[in-house]
C-alpha cells in the first residue's frame, strides 16, 4: 500500500475512533433469503466462477520453473505450471485421450504422464509422445494437447479464466486496486500451509463474515476482541472488487509518533475481495488467500481453500512453530466461532422466520457484495 494512502487511512480510522463511528452505507440492504437456498439462484451463480478471472493463488505457489499445482475447489480439474521460461500457465487436467487426470497434488518435474495409458505432456501442455503413436493415424500430437486456459501471473497473484477460449477481461476499475498490490511485493511470499474445508452453509455467507467488524467483540470475544477495535473500518470500492480495513487497537501509537513516520500496516487487518469469490487478507507479516466456491450444485454447501503465505521461508523449527501457531489461530476463529454460526443461519432459513435478512448500514460491504452478485446473475 502506497504511503500516501496509508496516511489517508490512517486519518480516517483516527478519526472514527475519536468520534466512535465508522464508514456508513447510504441505506439498510435486504437480501432475499432465497439468494441463499434457491437452486436456480445456485445454478445462475455458478456461471460467476466460469465466465470471470479467478484468483487461484499466489506466484509462490509455483516458486520455480518445473513446478506444478492441481487445484479443484472450483468444480474443473485445473492444473497450474512454470514452465522453463519462467511463465504462469494453466491448463484443464485431463488427458486428451480418455480424461484422466494427468497431475495429483502439487511437485516438481519436466512434465506430466497419464497414469492411464502414459500419454506425456510438457510442462507448456504439449503432448511429448504416447505408445503404439502408429495406433492414432489421425489424431495429431498438436490436436491433443493438454486444454490451455487464459492464464496471467500480476504483481504476484495467479490469474485464470476456467473456461477454455475465454480471455481474462478486467474490469478497468481493477487497475487502482492492482497499483496498490505491487506495493506489497506478493511475489515474494512463500505458502506455508494450504487447508481445503466444507461446509454446510452457502458459499456467500461463508463470505459474509469477512465482510464486518460488527461481530468481533460479540462472536470473537475470547478471541480476537481484544486485538481490535469493535465495528470500525473503512470501506472503498474498485467496481465489483473492493477493500475493508479495520484498526488493530495498537493504532494508538501513532499519535505518538511525527506524522511522516507513521507505519501504518502493523497496526491494521485489511481485508480485499475480488470479485466474485477470493478474499486477500493482510495482517502483520502474512497473507491469507481465501478462495470459496459452491461445493457442486447445492445450496447449502460450499468449500473454501485456504493457503497461508509468509514474507520468508520458514527454515527454523522456532519459525515453522511461529507460522503454526498463526494458522491454527486463523483456523480457529474461522472453524470454532464463525463458521458454525453460519450453518446454523443457513439451517434457520428453511424455518420460515423471515423473507430477507438485513444488513444495517454499518455493514456496507456486505451489501455492497450482494448487490454486485445480484446484479451480475440477473446478467
Amino acid at each position: 500500500m502506497q504511503k500516501a494512502e496509508q496516511l489517508a487511512l490512517a486519518d480516517r480510522l483516527l478519526d472514527y475512533i475519536d468520534r466512535q463511528t465508522l464508514q456508513l452505507g447510504e441505506s439498510v440492504y435486504r437480501q432475499p433469503v432465497s439468494e441463499y437456498t434457491s437452486p436456480a439462484q445456485a445454478l445462475r451463480e455458478q456461471q460467476l466462477f466460469r465466465q470471470r478471472p479467478l484468483c487461484v493463488g499466489m506466484s509462490g505457489d509455483l516458486p520455480a520453473p518445473g513446478h506444478y499445482l492441481t487445484h479443484d475447489a472450483s468444480g474443473l480439474p485445473l492444473l497450474l505450471t512454470r514452465h522453463t521460461d519462467g511463465r504462469f500457465r494453466a491448463f484443464l487436467n485431463v488427458c486428451r485421450h480418455r480424461g484422466a487426470r494427468v497431475a495429483e497434488a502439487a511437485g516438481e518435474g519436466r512434465g506430466f504422464v497419464c497414469p492411464y495409458h502414459a500419454w506425456r505432456y510438457g510442462l507448456d501442455g504439449r503432448l511429448v509422445s504416447r505408445p503404439e503413436e502408429q495406433a492414432f493415424p489421425d489424431c495429431s500430437r498438436e490436436e491433443h494437447s493438454l486444454t490451455a486456459l487464459a492464464a496471467d501471473e500480476r504483481h504476484g497473484l495467479l490469474w485464470v479464466n476456467p473456461t477454455p477460449g475465454a480471455p481474462l477481461d478486467f474490469a478497468p476499475e481493477f487497475a487502482a486496486l492492482e497499483a496498490e498490490f505491487a506495493h506489497y511485493a506478493l511475489d515474494s511470499f512463500t505458502p506455508f500451509a494450504t487447508r481445503e474445508l466444507r461446509r454446510q452453509m452457502n458459499w456467500k455467507l461463508a463470505l459474509d463474515t469477512f465482510l464486518e467488524s460488527y461481530h468481533f467483540c460479540v462472536l470473537h470475544k475470547d478471541s480476537i476482541c481484544a486485538i481490535f477495535h469493535h465495528n470500525l473500518a473503512t470501506f472503498d470500492t474498485y467496481g465489483e472488487h473492493f477493500r475493508l480495513v479495520s484498526p488493530r487497537r495498537s493504532i494508538s501509537s501513532l499519535r505518538e509518533q511525527p506524522r511522516e513516520q507513521w507505519n501504518l500496516l502493523p497496526h491494521l487487518v485489511v481485508i480485499y475481495v475480488l470479485f466474485p469469490n477470493t478474499v486477500l487478507v493482510w495482517q502483520g507479516a502474512q497473507v491469507e488467500i481465501w478462495q470459496i466456491f459452491p461445493d457442486g450444485d447445492d445450496p447449502a454447501r460450499s468449500v473454501l481453500r485456504l493457503t497461508l503465505y509468509a514474507p520468508n521461508p520458514p527454515d527454523s523449527d522456532k519459525a515453522r512453530a511461529h507460522w503454526q501457531r498463526n494458522l491454527d489461530l486463523v483456523l480457529h476463529v474461522v472453524e470454532n466461532e464463525d463458521f458454525p454460526v453460519g450453518e446454523g443461519i443457513q439451517r434457520s432459513f428453511s424455518s420460515g422466520a423471515q423473507s430477507h435478512i438485513v444488513f444495517g448500514q454499518n455493514e456496507a460491504a456486505l451489501a455492497h457484495f450482494h448487490a454486485a452478485i445480484t446484479r451480475a446473475t440477473a446478467a
